[in-house]
């Protein structure tokens, strides 16, 4: 981010140069997992090698300045952002509770050193319970034996049914099911002046990413309509209790119809080039260190 060059943009009052970066692809194992001998887990193909599932929003706000939006916390977290070149964290939405999502926050600290600020995060009442158990020395600061280096965070509790403005975009929760456990996606859309949804949306926009999926219930699929760029949960083949099969995402990805849909979140069950080589033309398995921005992918 750092050496980013920012150029005259097409208006003052619109966010720009809009790319979501796959920090990690995998599963709660990751691939290669401990232990595992098969193809994928043994793969030279470096799409194989997956880091627990997460995403970073990167774009330049209505008032020129770079922004990074952090979609959950890995434990991949710091290796995932020396890969990647990050060097802020604006805010961070957690889309629930678990380890493999959740697990990086400790991390953030370093990018409240570089920025000299805080960092804001929004999650739902139980995720957030979660996080002020887990890290209280985050959280409770004042009873930590050693004033040490923690992370800055400015918590907000997020209403699953009230989007959420921030710096020129709209994040709107996506209720989602994984098993039995209520769960977030987010749909993000550009802003106009007047704080309305654009009408022209800049590069892989509208974007749904809907991570840790089993099931979309039926309120939630008006949101997830006339989108340019789906990133959604695909495991294995196999059935799953808490998880969208191969033939389950690929329904459910044809039922949306995004311009171009992205599976993630895969186990090593599935083989990169193989699987990606059986999917229909508009879907493709992501990667770790996939951009999705202004019509083009890269690693």
């Amino acid at each position: 981010m750092r050496r980013r060059q920012i150029g005259p943009g097409p208006s003052p009052m619109s966010v720009r140069d809009v790319e979501l970066l796959i920090l990690g692809s995998g599963t709660s194992a990751g691939v290669p997992i401990i232990g595992c001998d098969c193809d994928v887990c043994c793969s030279d193909d470096p799409r194989d090698t997956r880091t627990r599932t997460s995403a970073a929003l990167r774009f330049v706000d209505p008032g020129g300045d770079d922004r990074v939006i952090l979609l959950d916390t890995s434990p991949d977290l710091r290796e995932q952002a020396l890969r990647h070149d990050l060097w802020r964290c604006d805010a961070i939405l957690y889309t629930h509770n678990h380890v493999d999502h959740t697990f990086g926050l400790d991390e953030v600290r370093r990018f409240n050193a570089v920025m000299q600020a805080p960092i804001h995060l929004y999650a739902e009442k139980p995720t957030m319970e979660f996080l002020h158990r887990v890290y209280q020395h985050i959280f409770r600061r004042q009873d930590n034996v050693n004033d040490s280096f923690v992370a800055t965070i400015m918590p907000h509790l997020l209403d699953a049914d009230r989007p959420l403005d921030l710096h020129g975009l709209r994040l709107t929760p996506v209720r989602l099911m994984h098993g039995r456990l209520p769960v977030l996606g987010y749909r993000i859309d550009a802003l106009d002046e007047r704080k309305q949804i654009a009408a022209e949306q800049p590069g892989p926009l509208p974007l749904a990413y809907c991570t840790d999926v089993s099931t979309i219930p039926p309120e939630s699929w008006s949101l997830l309509t006339g989108l340019r760029t789906l990133v959604l949960d695909m495991l294995r083949y196999r059935k799953h209790p808490t998880h969208m099969t191969v033939d389950e995402s690929l329904r459910a990805a044809g039922q949306i119809a995004a311009d171009r849909t992205w599976f993630v979140h895969m186990s090593h069950d599935l083989a990169h080039a193989e699987t990606d080589a059986q999917l229909p033309a508009s879907m493709a398995l992501a990667y770790d260190g996939l951009v999705i921005g202004d019509g083009r992918t890269s690693r």
